[in-house]
């Protein structure tokens, strides 16, 4: 019925995280500190 239409990923999820420089953990990007192993985290601006 929908003729092969494919739902796009939507990567707005996948922006609003990055990784941790010591562990590796996913975390927010507004974040001030690893949710893990508590390192200190650099607020980035793109």
């Amino acid at each position: 019925m929908f003729g092969g239409r494919r739902k796009q990923r939507d990567d707005l999820f996948d922006r609003s995280f990055r990784e941790c420089v010591d562990c590796g953990a996913d975390v927010y990007v507004l974040a001030e500190d690893c949710k893990d192993c508590g390192t200190a985290l650099e607020l980035r601006a793109s």
